[in-house]
């Protein structure tokens, strides 16, 4: 690979290759003998070999890009190559905040065999926050050293906790999982 390398702290100069740029395989690129050709309004043109069409595209100012490579014979499109690439960025910014938008937030209460009524009743409040805001809670019961013979206890405080929390759907029954009692609650579905 052809770099520019600072003489006095041996750094290159180069920026990080893009992947989207990367990704796009275009101009002489394009190693096929044959390839099916679509101009830039979209309209087909036939199947002609790769070089004319790279020259078809040159003499209009644009570049040839490759569309589809797995179809036979390959599909290939006159198309601004920045142009090309700033549509699959702006697609893919597209997806990943959509992704971001439907992503479950599940937010952790934790909790001890001891903990006092009035804790129970403050940390029932942040899951009822959460819940509202369409996020499941997965409420954690540790036990440490003796508090284990009393599992027992854990149990019934995870039904105080969830009974406490109003209309709710309980996604995965409390169970006891090592030193822990483990179960998550999510929001109830809203039927209009």
């Amino acid at each position: 690979m052809n770099e520019i390398w600072h003489r006095e702290r041996g750094r290159s100069l180069r920026r990080p290759e893009d992947p989207i740029r990367a990704s796009v395989v275009s101009n002489e690129q394009i190693r096929y003998n044959e390839v099916r050709v679509i101009d830039e309004n979209g309209d087909q043109l036939g199947i002609m070999p790769s070089k004319q069409a790279l020259w078809q595209a040159r003499d209009k100012g644009l570049d040839l890009i490759e569309v589809t490579a797995d179809a036979k014979p390959p599909v290939v499109r006159f198309f601004d190559l920045n142009k090309w690439v700033y549509n699959l960025k702006q697609a893919k910014k597209q997806q990943d905040k959509k992704a971001r938008e439907n992503a479950i937030v599940t937010k952790e209460i934790q909790l001890r065999p001891v903990t006092s009524m009035h804790d129970i009743e403050v940390k029932q409040e942040h899951a009822k926050e959460f819940l509202a805001d369409s996020n499941k809670v997965k409420v954690v019961i540790k036990f440490k050293g003796r508090e284990l013979s009393f599992q027992q206890k854990g149990f019934e405080l995870m039904e105080t906790f969830i009974s406490g929390l109003g209309p709710c759907k309980i996604e995965k029954q409390p169970e006891m999982n090592g030193r822990t009692i483990l179960a998550v609650i999510a929001p109830q579905s809203k039927k209009a």
